[in-house]
């Protein structure tokens, strides 16, 4: 099992031609285990990359049946800085692809060859990709992903047609199921390691739309995605509920997202005004509501100061 730290070369040189990066904090080695499992005919390497785990040997495990590479970060550095690590892996050994998961994400079989068949298709018109994302159904409540796009001063989510197998246009796509050519990474930059977790994927499928890249969602294959930790039932609608510090995260990154220049009109009013009736769902209804509310006013005025980074107490 080729292992390495942070810092230090991979021991062997390939010529993949998709790089898969699994990021991993304190997973469920079973769920971990069936998301490997999915990927292992499909992509040509893999790289797990690690966010300080507290049960790393039973990562290590799964690995060790599959022989795949593995990274250790020293400590939890966010989401993005891990893909980064992967990225950069898949990059120094050739690959001209890179297929972004999670530690829960399962790709039914094809998946990975489907996207891959549509983004050349699409490069072959001419076309710009940014990130191709497969659809996914929420193991939460069976719910088929949606497709969100700017128009005008105006964000409009739509509901599409599965059967239809089409490619949609999207603004932006979740990063787990995603692929995105590497050629497209040279040009728009990686991820953006100053917002750590959330709003890390609409970030730079935002950048990539400002650079000409448009990305697109895939509804030939649908993977079983779990997204939050819950859901909350609030007059008729349903909202994904996450841990009370990824309401501080998802609040300041809306604040610095919403004054970059990239970011469209539709896009900036949306990361603000949804501020507000997120505090007040997630500060009055969801369980909770003290830890939530520090870390939300915590989150209002690190977002103003443009304070960017993990949470510092």
């Amino acid at each position: 099992m080729p292992v390495r730290s942070e810092n230090s070369e991979p021991q062997y040189f390939m010529n993949p031609e998709t790089c898969a990066v699994i990021v991993t904090y304190n997973p469920n080695s079973t769920s971990f285990r069936d998301v490997v499992a999915s990927l292992y005919r499909q992509v040509d390497t893999i790289a797990v990359v690690d966010n300080a785990s507290q049960n790393l040997s039973e990562i290590e495990a799964v690995i060790q049946d599959f022989s795949f590479e593995l990274i250790r970060l020293s400590e939890n550095k966010g989401i993005a800085y891990a893909q980064n690590a992967g990225i950069n892996y898949g990059i120094s050994q050739g690959t001209k692809y890179i297929l972004l998961m999670d530690q829960d994400t399962v790709l039914p079989e094809g998946t990975v060859g489907a996207l891959r068949d549509e983004c050349i298709t699409l490069e072959n018109q001419g076309v710009k990709v940014g990130a191709i994302g497969c659809a996914y159904r929420d193991t939460h409540d069976d719910k088929i992903s949606v497709i969100w796009k700017a128009n005008g001063f105006k964000l409009e989510k739509q509901n599409v047609d599965t059967n239809a197998k089409q490619l949609v246009a999207a603004d932006c796509v979740i990063a787990s199921g995603s692929l995105i050519p590497v050629a497209t990474l040279s040009e728009v930059g990686l991820m953006d390691e100053g917002l750590f977790i959330d709003l890390v994927d609409v970030e730079w499928g935002l950048r990539a739309k400002a650079h000409g890249y448009q990305s697109y969602q895939s509804f030939k294959k649908i993977m079983s995605h779990t997204l939050g930790s819950g859901r909350l039932n609030l007059l008729g609608r349903v909202v994904t509920v996450h841990s009370p510090i990824r309401n501080y995260y998802t609040i300041r990154n809306s604040l610095i997202l919403a004054r970059r220049r990239y970011i469209c009109p539709a896009w900036r009013l949306y990361l603000v005004l949804h501020i507000f009736p997120y505090l007040i769902v997630f500060g009055l209804v969801a369980s909770q509501k003290w830890p939530r509310i520090n870390f939300m006013m915590r989150g209002l005025a690190d977002g103003l100061l443009a304070r960017g980074g993990p949470y510092r107490a």
